[in-house]
Parts: C-alpha cells; structure tokens; sequence
C-alpha cells in the first residue's frame, strides 16, 4: 500500500463533503430508502459510487478532458442527463399517493438490482461531475502521482460514497421514518418529484 499524502487526503475530504451536500442522487436515495426498501437504498448506493469513482478515473486517465473540450459532446451528456431528471421526477410526482407498492412477489434482490440501476442512471445524469473531478485533482493531486496511489484514492473515495450512501438509506429506512413518510407520502414525493424536474430544467439551460 502507499500511504496516503496530505494532497491525497485533502482530495479525499473535499471529496466526501461533495458526496454530503444534497442534490439528486440524495434525494432519489431517500425517496428509495423511505417509500420502497432499504434493500433498494443500498443498491442505489452502490450504483451511485460505481458511477461517481467512474467519472474519478475517467478524468485521472485523462478522457475526461476530451469530453470537457469536446462541445457536442458534453452538451448531449448535459441534455440527456437533464432528460432522465425531468422523467424521473415526473414518475415520483404522478405516482404521489397512490400508496407503498405491493411488495409480495419482490424479493430483496430484485430490488436490490433496481437500485443499483436507478442509482446509477441517477449518477450518471450528472455530468458536471465530470468538471468537478477535472478541477480537483488538476488543482491538489501533483502531476506525477503513481497509479497505486491514484487507485487507493479512488477506492477510498468508492468506501466513502457507499458510506455514506449506506448510511442515509439505512436511517431513512427505520420503521419510525418509514411510518411517518407513508403519512405525508403525497406531500412529499410532490416535492420531491419537482424537485428533480426542477433540476433536470435547469440542467438543460445551462
């Protein structure tokens, strides 16, 4: 193992308080972990670190640059990424209290997969992730880091996500929580749901 420089551990803690601060990939987490299953919680987990330590190695392997410079490019993964918000949030809003689905027939793993690929098509809708992870490492990681470092950072930023991700869905999945969205689960997946259409047009103009 190579120990972690202060430059790598700066990287990493600039890193974890981006995957705290909210933005969809929260707010679609919590809807899973309150309104489905926590086993749907921790696949969308795992799906949203697959795809945040994918778009860290694209821009340490340098194609991220590529994508940045080339305009058509990074403008479709903008528009598409918009698109999925947009269709995302309208299915939470018009599916607004019609009530927890029946879960018979559905096991563990089957909702497990569905939120490895919600969590990751949610992850994925966020390109300016990609920018993110440019400005980062150009600015605080040297120029000559070794690949085995650049690889232990990028699994600890991969156990953070999960972490973190993990630990959302597991509170937002207690009985008590769980009890109490179902009471307001109109109210709340209205928000939510606008929440993201909001973002996706945003997204979109920018």
């Amino acid at each position: 193992m190579v120990p972690f420089t202060p430059e790598m551990w700066g990287v990493l803690a600039i890193w974890t308080l981006a995957i705290m601060s909210p933005g969809p990939a929260f707010l679609v987490l919590s809807q899973l972990a309150a309104g489905r299953s926590r086993s749907a919680a921790f696949g969308a987990s795992l799906g949203i670190a697959i795809v945040a330590v994918s778009f860290a190695a694209l821009t340490m392997g340098g194609l991220a640059v590529v994508v940045a410079r080339v305009g058509w490019l990074a403008s479709a993964l903008r528009i598409a990424g918009a698109f999925y918000l947009i269709y995302l949030g309208l299915s939470i809003f018009r599916s607004s209290g019609e009530g927890e689905s029946p879960r018979e027939g559905v096991s563990e793993r089957a909702d497990f997969r569905a939120g490895v690929r919600t969590g990751m098509l949610t992850a994925a809708s966020n390109p300016k992730a990609i920018a993110f992870f440019l400005s980062l490492f150009v600015v605080a990681l040297p120029h000559d880091l070794s690949l085995a470092a650049k690889l232990e950072l990028l699994a600890a930023g991969f156990v953070v996500e999960v972490a973190w991700y993990a630990l959302v869905g597991t509170v937002l999945s207690t009985s008590w929580v769980r009890s109490r969205y179902a009471k307001a689960r109109a109210t709340i997946e209205r928000v939510l749901g606008s929440a993201l259409v909001l973002a996706g047009v945003k997204m979109s103009g920018e």
